[in-house]
């Protein structure tokens, strides 16, 4: 039986070994070699007895190919996570989809049965450190996240569609935007009726300088033109003057700073938006904290 304590080498975000992922029976649905098994536990649940822990919660994913989805990195969205694995000298993409979670025992319940203690943790693949922080926000962000009104999440989907065309923008430009935020209404709680009493609506794009910060503020730049470009198509129109006139949602500007720039009050005022997020109005409304 394996010895679970502080000395354990599983670790949060350690990957099973093609043995394991075999042993337990895990497939991603394209076969063991492509599915990527991710330990998500706390570490110190891992480390605790398997009286009182006798589990270790997992994630099936899968490893794609090409380039990661700008949706699906640096949890942007709630329900699937898109991060890099290293191999040798090469990076992979590991898919990851909040629902495909399983417990693994830490040790054989019965004979013959597969256990995690059998197993040592994959050294051939492995997360970066910013890489297992962006798992933790994930994992964190599904049971404490912002919510927008439903009225306001209904305009931005169903009546003006802008919302697929945002998540367009943000696949290509997803590796150099970390964050977006939306403040609706300045943070005020109003009711609004029929299309010409529109939201309004601040976007900021926070964009990441760890890599090549000129070439990520670009891409926030020109994800900026485009979302301004997409309210203008979709939520503005002239009346018989030729006036602007603006419909369900007004967007008044976009910010597009970078990841060392925003600071901690700024991330009270604002509300993390995600790309699958389901609106709930609630009062009053909850930001996500350290994200």
């Amino acid at each position: 039986m394996a010895k679970w304590d502080r000395s354990t080498l599983w670790r949060q975000g350690h990957l099973l070994t093609l043995d394991a992922v075999v042993a337990f029976g895990l497939d991603c649905g394209e076969g063991p070699e492509k599915t990527a098994v991710v330990v998500i536990s706390h570490d110190c649940d891992i480390a605790q007895l398997d009286t009182n822990e006798p589990y270790v919660e997992v994630i099936v994913g899968r490893f794609v190919e090409g380039p990661a989805n700008g949706n699906y990195t640096n949890s942007k969205n709630l329900r699937k996570l898109q991060i890099e694995c290293t191999s040798g000298t090469t990076t992979k993409i590991v898919e990851l989809e909040i629902a495909k979670r399983c417990a693994l025992p830490k040790n054989t319940k019965s004979e013959g049965s597969p256990a995690l203690g059998d197993y040592a943790p994959c050294t051939a693949q492995s997360l970066s450190r910013a890489d297992r922080n962006t798992l933790q926000i994930w994992l964190a962000a599904r049971y404490r996240r912002a919510a927008f009104p439903d009225e306001f999440d209904r305009r931005l989907d169903a009546e003006t569609k802008v919302a697929e065309r945002l998540a367009k923008v943000f696949k290509d430009s997803g590796k150099h935007i970390v964050a977006v935020f939306f403040d609706v209404d300045q943070g005020e709680e109003k009711t609004r009726t029929g299309a010409t009493d529109p939201y309004e609506l601040h976007v900021t794009l926070l964009y990441r300088t760890d890599e090549d910060p000129r070439v990520a503020e670009a891409a926030a730049k020109d994800a900026s033109k485009r979302i301004t470009t997409i309210f203008n198509d979709r939520c503005t129109a002239k009346d018989a003057k030729g006036n602007v006139v603006h419909h369900w949602i007004e967007l008044i500007g976009v910010d597009v700073i970078s990841d060392q720039a925003m600071t901690y009050a700024d991330s009270q005022l604002l509300k993390k938006w995600q790309a699958d997020h389901i609106s709930l109005r609630i009062d009053p409304p909850q930001p996500l904290l350290g994200s």
